[in-house]
């Protein structure tokens, strides 16, 4: 963000003066000040009614946009903070309108509350947010006050009594001429202006707001509704696009709209944080001078935000085994790969991959995670990668391409063979590891049994125990030490239970005699063993890794790739379902 050159002390007047319209955007909260904050106002106007001309009161800042409105019209600016106190003043000006002679009353009219001889939507020098808006409207432009106990009617009638039968500093009547000046002369603020290039989030975060500070997703929100015509009744543009898209939007993604938006504007490959998703989303929108592009680009963001939706909630998803491959990703939380996930899924909605592809490239996302997770692969480079693919993201042969590309990696960036994963899956501890009990569900799950246990509240068993006991030493044999230390939190010994409060450190042979009940298979190996010792941990590692390689297969081996290999891979991929 440049430097903000246009905040200077101004007086709150100035957002009245010349031809020009202030808006507060669309949908906002509506007008919220009460008796103490009118009051206060007040009790401000009265210690500068007397004061010389150089004293003033300070109101604090308000921050505003030029908004992009079709078509141009007056100047308007976006009000990103200050609405309340605008908000408050105009109706103090209306009040004086109407109790001020002709003369005073036609100028508070035509110069600070109208734009005279301008078209009916540029008509109101501010105009108030959407539920606001048909009160203000009548307020200024018909004078009437509607009796409705609304804020806005409570606040103008707080104004007018004392202007009417208030009483100055000194007990004397309130001169409402001198009122007004008092407004126009002493009554101040810092004035921000923001350019194109500045982010207003920034501005919330270097000042010190007493009310709520948009959030990025309101920025969003008003950005794209600026592009379109505002209208002072129901029914204009605005309304319109925010009630046919952006309000679905918000009521289908929650308080994950937010982050939707993050990963939208990141699935073309740039790296966006979440304190530039208005600027990224602005930039998006920057060279689309058309309402119809904006439309036809909210059309797309709206289609994206049903695959979202359904990534954020696999159950909503038609196609059992793509839902199935999504559970899976979100239990295994892979955040970093919903930018590429966002284009496999409208390459489906466009026809330009077939369901059993785009399974087998989520299997493939699948297998990248679960293998590195297991190998301890650092997760640094795991958003680069992910938003590398979705930049060079292809038009066919998406399986193909997304395998080659996940093997090309080294270091860091590797998605490991088999030599790699299997020697970290027999003898590297796993438990404590955010994905160790997703792997021993999948793994038990892949046993296919027709009459599967509920495993919901099932937990992670120790079989030889995490502390040993006298018994337990001479079960493992004369290394018990080592054997413990190297082994106990590896997946050889690690297995599923819901009795594990009651398992804890007994010995092997009246754990086997529990376990025999839980009717979980991940325990039939363990059932046939006369004693649990180094050589049974690494024998059962090794039948439960011939499982996992066959569930989450790995990267193209560059010596054997050709119809042959790609064919191989297919029935790999099919088979992990």
């Amino acid at each position: 963000m440049g430097e903000i050159v246009e905040a200077s002390p101004a007086q709150v007047i100035q957002y009245f003066n010349g031809e020009k319209q202030n808006l507060i955007p669309l949908f906002q909260r509506p007008y919220s000040w009460r008796l103490p904050n009118w009051k206060t106002l007040w009790d401000d106007v009265l210690v500068q009614y007397d004061s010389d001309d150089k004293s003033a009161h300070f109101m604090g800042t308000i921050v505003s946009v030029p908004a992009r409105s079709v078509p141009v019209g007056v100047s308007k600016y976006l009000i990103i903070d200050g609405q309340q106190r605008l908000t408050t003043i105009s109706i103090l000006l209306a009040a004086l309108r109407d109790t001020l002679d002709k003369n005073s009353s036609d100028r508070i009219q035509e110069v600070y509350l109208t734009n005279r001889f301008r078209d009916p939507e540029d008509t109101l020098k501010f105009v108030p947010t959407q539920i606001d808006r048909d009160r203000y409207r009548a307020m200024i432009l018909d004078r009437t006050v509607s009796d409705d106990q609304s804020l806005m009617s409570e606040a103008y009638a707080y104004f007018k009594n004392q202007l009417l039968r208030g009483i100055d500093p000194n007990g004397d009547p309130i001169d409402c001429a001198k009122i007004l000046t008092t407004v126009e002369r002493a009554l101040q603020v810092v004035m921000i202006n923001l350019g194109d290039d500045d982010d207003p989030y920034l501005i919330f975060e270097s000042l010190n707001f007493k009310g709520e500070p948009l959030t990025q997703a309101d920025l969003v929100r008003n950005y794209i509704l600026m592009r379109f015509r505002h209208s002072m009744s129901a029914g204009g543009e605005q309304e319109r696009i925010y009630t046919r898209y952006w309000a679905p939007m918000e009521q289908r993604l929650g308080e994950n709209i937010t982050e939707f938006l993050r990963h939208y504007a990141m699935k073309g490959g740039d790296n966006v944080y979440q304190r530039g998703i208005y600027v990224a989303t602005k930039g998006l929108l920057k060279g689309m001078s058309a309402p119809a592009e904006v439309e036809a680009e909210l059309i797309r963001m709206t289609n994206f935000s049903v695959i979202y939706a359904s990534i954020l909630n696999p159950s909503l998803e038609q196609t059992p085994s793509i839902r199935k491959r999504l559970t899976s990703l979100k239990t295994l939380d892979v955040g970093t790969s919903y930018p590429l996930l966002l284009r496999l899924f409208e390459a489906r909605h466009s026809d330009k991959i077939s369901i059993d592809d785009l399974e087998r490239c989520l299997a493939l996302i699948e297998s990248f995670v679960v293998r590195r997770a297991v190998s301890v692969v650092p997760t640094n480079a795991l958003n680069k990668l992910f938003l590398q693919w979705a930049r060079q993201f292809p038009q066919e042969n998406h399986v193909d391409w997304l395998h080659t590309s996940m093997s090309a990696g080294a270091g860091g960036r590797r998605f490991p063979n088999d030599a790699d994963f299997g020697e970290n899956f027999k003898k590297l501890a796993q438990y404590g590891r955010g994905y160790t009990r997703y792997i021993l569900l999948r793994l038990e799950e892949a046993f296919g049994h027709k009459e599967r246990v509920d495993l919901s509240n099932a937990t992670i068993e120790h079989l030889m125990p995490q502390t040993m006991t006298a018994e337990w030493e001479n079960e493992v044999g004369p290394h018990a030490d080592s054997v413990h230390a190297r082994l106990k939190d590896t997946f050889g010994n690690l297995s599923l239970t819901g009795y594990n409060t009651e398992l804890g450190n007994l010995p092997f042979r009246e754990k086997k005699a529990k376990l025999a009940n839980t009717h979980i298979e991940l325990n039939r190996f363990v059932l046939e063993q006369g004693r649990w010792d180094e050589d049974a941990i690494l024998r059962r590692a090794e039948a439960m890794f011939a499982t996992a390689i066959s569930l989450w297969p790995g990267p193209v081996i560059p010596a054997v790739i050709g119809p042959a290999a790609a064919e191989r891979k297919d029935n790999e991929l099919v088979s992990a379902e």
